[in-house]
This record gives C-alpha cells, sequence and structure tokens, in this order.
C-alpha cells in the first residue's frame, strides 16, 4: 500500500508540475479542499481546530494571437503553494505563495515570486432544526455536505503584500501585467455559501470583491466575481483507495474594472467575461487525505472595452487549465 501511495502521489505532481499548465493579469487562489468542493469557486467549509491543510494549485493560460498584437504575450503560468490552519473550529487562517511565470513572443520571459497573500475565513451555518445561524463548532468543520441539512457559509477577508518584482524589462520597456508581482497591496472581501440539493448533488456560491491598489502613478482595474458550481457525486467506495470521484460544473463571472495611469482609465482594458468550468474531484483518504482537482476554464461570453486593442487579457484565453492537489492533516 506504501509502494501505492508514493506512486499516485508522483503521478499527481506529474501533472501539476508539468510544463503544460500557466496566468492572465494573474491567476487564482480559492480555499476548495476535499471531497464535494468545486475547484474555482471558495467553499465556505472551515477546519477543525489545529488541523492543517497544504495546497498546491497550477494555472495555465494559452493566449489567443493576432498579427495586430504582435509581439504577442504567448502563454502565463501561475504556481500556488498554500498552507491553511485551523485556529477554531470557525477560522481558518491561510498563507498563498506564487510564482509566475510569463512568456511573451520573441520578447522572452519574466518569472519569480509574486505577491503573498493571507486571507481568514469566518464560518458559520444555518440549521433549520434550531432555525438559526451559529459559528461552526467541531462538528460542522471540513464536513461533507452530503446528508447534511445546513446551509454552510463564510466571510473572508485577505491581502497581499507587494514581495513580488514588478519593474522587470521585456524588449526594454517595462509592462505592468508581465511582472511577476503588482508592486503594491491589495484586499479582497467575499462571502461563500454551500448546501445540499439532492443526496449525491450539492450547490456553492461565492461572490468577492479585489481592490488594487496604486504603485507611484498606475492602478490595476479593481475586480468583482460571482461563482456559482454544482458538484455530483460519480462514484463513492469509501474502503477503496480512490474513495470518490466527483463531477464538477461551474459558472464564473467576473467584471474588471479598466486600469488606471495617472487620473486617467485606459482604454483597451476591463470589461465582464463569464467562464464555463467543467472539471473532476479524486479523493485518497489513504493517502494522507488527499484531494486531486482538475478543471478546464473557457471565456464563453464577454464584453471587453475596446477589444480590437485588448489581447493576453481574460476572455482572451483559448483555455485555462487549472490542477489542484491538497493533504489534509
Amino acid at each position: 500500500m506504501n509502494k501505492m501511495k508514493w506512486m499516485v502521489l508522483g503521478m499527481a505532481l506529474g501533472v501539476l508540475l508539468s510544463p503544460l499548465m500557466a496566468m492572465a493579469h494573474h491567476g487564482g487562489v480559492s480555499l476548495a479542499l476535499g471531497p464535494g468542493s468545486p475547484i474555482e469557486t471558495n467553499s465556505p467549509l472551515t477546519l477543525p481546530q489545529g488541523g492543517i491543510a497544504l495546497t498546491w494549485r497550477i494555472e495555465q493560460v494559452e493566449w489567443r494571437k493576432w498579427t495586430r498584437a504582435e509581439p504577442n504575450k504567448d502563454d502565463f503560468t501561475f504556481f500556488n503553494l498554500g498552507a491553511s490552519y485551523g485556529i477554531t473550529p470557525y477560522l481558518t487562517g491561510s498563507l498563498f505563495i506564487p510564482y509566475n511565470i510569463k512568456r511573451q513572443d520573441e520578447l522572452g520571459t519574466n518569472r519569480g515570486i509574486g505577491d503573498l497573500k493571507f486571507q481568514a475565513n469566518l464560518g458559520f451555518h444555518y440549521d433549520p432544526a434550531k432555525k438559526g445561524i451559529f459559528l461552526n463548532k467541531p462538528e460542522d468543520t471540513a464536513a461533507t455536505l452530503e446528508g447534511a441539512k445546513k446551509i454552510y457559509g463564510a466571510i473572508y477577508g485577505g491581502f497581499t503584500l507587494p514581495t513580488g518584482k514588478n519593474r522587470k524589462e521585456l524588449g526594454g520597456e517595462i509592462d505592468p501585467g508581465m511582472q511577476p508581482g503588482f508592486g503594491s497591496h491589495t484586499f479582497t472581501l467575499g462571502v461563500s455559501a454551500a448546501g445540499q440539493i439532492t443526496g449525491n448533488l450539492t450547490w456553492v456560491a461565492e461572490t468577492s470583491y479585489e481592490i488594487f491598489t496604486r504603485r507611484e502613478h498606475f492602478k490595476f482595474g479593481n475586480e468583482w466575481r460571482a461563482n456559482l458550481a454544482g458538484v455530483y457525486e460519480l462514484y463513492g467506495k469509501p474502503e477503496k483507495f480512490i474513495s470518490k470521484i466527483d463531477g464538477v460544473f461551474e459558472l464564473n463571472l467576473l467584471h474588471l474594472s479598466r486600469d488606471e495611469e495617472g487620473s486617467e482609465k485606459l482604454k483597451g482594458t476591463g470589461g465582464t467575461i463569464l467562464y464555463l468550468s467543467p472539471g473532476m474531484r479524486f479523493s485518497f483518504p489513504k493517502l494522507w487525505n488527499a484531494n486531486l482537482g482538475l478543471s478546464l476554464k473557457f471565456p464563453t461570453l464577454k464584453r471587453l472595452n475596446e477589444r480590437s486593442e485588448q489581447q493576453g487579457a481574460e476572455g482572451l484565453e483559448k483555455v485555462r487549465i487549472i490542477g489542484t492537489l491538497s493533504f489534509f492533516f
């Protein structure tokens, strides 16, 4: 069995660390851990007090290219290492360390550590039997939603530190969108909820707003996200090495405000995009409570500002490929 554990772990890491994996403006992070969780949409579930979750996430973007936009942005790779800790049954703290690789045709590649992100999740639930909303107790943590009558919720907030390099040149110029880091603090506030629809089907919904602060005379546009996910158990055998396989389908709405230079809002930036994101989750409870998630994210509906002037921006991907791997201790 130990040999099988290492074989599966090696295969999972091989998928996640493959060079086929890459981001836009930036990739994403989410606290979607374990069975019954989506991949892009944040889960409201909190960890048990003293519990630790380690996560790896890779997001790849292959950009559409046009002769009018040469030199085109080619592809971005966004890798995230995360660690979450159960401070109390209702409060989970997390740290995310990104590493970014951004390639632009013949101009070359910028790579490096991105901006460290800190996040805290306050978890609660609605109990119809008691007809009230309560902070999570030990029995409400890291719960599977199957069979649960409660509706779980969370309020979360986070911020980044400008630890990534943000003045690296490509082709003799400094492009803010091609930097490993943003060069300024960002602040995020969001809310998420989840519940059971039927025995095998659960829903998860989330919305968040991210504020970018100004660096020198430049500011990235703020981001509003609204995500809705359905997770369906396709296979469940608790005694097996692969104990559970979930099918995941998500709708991910993203609205980007325009970037700003000085007091001017820049043309050819910002817009609204709806992504469709089908995926799968595989649970390996005998492998250090491991969970592997794989997803494809397609821009389906979009309204971009001055679209003909944009390239290498959200909504103009061929596809995003997302891989996640988590362990719970």
